[in-house]
């Protein structure tokens, strides 16, 4: 049976854009793969803010993030990018992650260049750890794979604090070191976009679109043609919920009643057959004494 890692390479293959909306539990992932995509995002940002209601500045373990990448990759049969954060210590505890999340399925994983506490890519006030101790991240991520297919991505956050030039300069080191594929985050305007693309030709680029952030929202024919092969929307489906939630527990507040906002709801057939009551209950049938 060919692995989700293998999945997402054959799909890397076709040459087509690949958009990864980002799930931060398994329900989310469900409706993901319900909508028609072909693979996700597992981002730090949406899992901080699901388990803990609490801001992407690096409050979450490598356990609690295994423990999320579990619950997702197990809900659906789509590959799964996970966030590995800064690897949560030095080369050895990359090394670690890397094994942790293969073995729970992990297709890819990231790691970023950020110093330890890390924040959202999009926030301000990011620190960068020097090229040359990424560098060794990166090669002891790709050196502890167990699956040749598994996907290492190096991301810099080096646009921020240091400028696009530094932030291009580092990304052709951690390919050198290694990694398959390159997430520069937050460049700010299209021409940094369009100069991304031109500096990593016939590279595997990821592009990461985050409503309301630094970098401007494209298409994903749009960032296609600039080059890249990969578009994040890690925290849509995060965003859409937060809304649309909020929103029926003020009209329940206010009018004692949901029936104004029905029309935004899922009704209880309608819910049950999204999470599969009708297999479920076929199977009990089946093993009934």
């Amino acid at each position: 049976m060919e692995s989700k890692a293998a999945r997402l390479r054959q799909l890397l293959r076709t040459g087509d854009i690949m958009i990864a909306p980002g799930a931060y539990d398994a329900l989310s992932a469900k409706l993901i793969e319900q909508a028609g995509f072909k693979v996700l995002i597992m981002g730090g940002y949406s899992i901080a803010a699901s388990r803990l209601a609490q801001p992407d500045v690096g409050c979450l373990s490598m356990s609690e993030m295994a423990q999320s990448l579990k619950i997702i990759n197990d809900a659906v049969g789509l590959p799964v990018i996970a966030d590995g954060d800064t690897g949560y210590g030095n080369p050895l505890s990359v090394r670690r992650t890397v094994q942790e999340y293969e073995m729970l399925g992990a297709a890819a994983v990231i790691f970023e260049d950020q110093v330890f506490p890390k924040r959202c890519g999009h926030m301000q006030g990011k620190e960068v750890i020097p090229a040359r101790e990424h560098e060794q991240k990166i090669r002891a991520a790709c050196e502890a794979k167990s699956r040749k297919d598994t996907l290492i991505v190096a991301r810099t956050d080096a646009r921020a604090p240091l400028g696009l030039a530094e932030a291009i300069d580092r990304g052709k080191r951690y390919l050198d070191a290694g990694a398959e594929a390159l997430f520069i985050e937050a460049p700010q305007d299209l021409n940094e976009l369009e100069s991304i693309g031109k500096a990593f030709p016939n590279t595997v680029l990821v592009a990461n679109m985050v409503e309301g952030g630094r970098t401007p929202l494209l298409k994903a024919g749009e960032l296609q043609q600039l080059g890249f092969r990969i578009v994040f929307w890690p925290c849509t489906a995060l965003y859409t919920v937060a809304r649309a939630l909020g929103q029926v527990l003020n009209e329940l507040q206010q009018s004692g009643s949901t029936d104004a906002c029905r029309n935004i709801m899922l009704s209880f057939s309608e819910f049950n057959r999204l999470v599969g009551l009708d297999e479920y209950l076929q199977l009990d049938q089946r093993y009934k004494l």
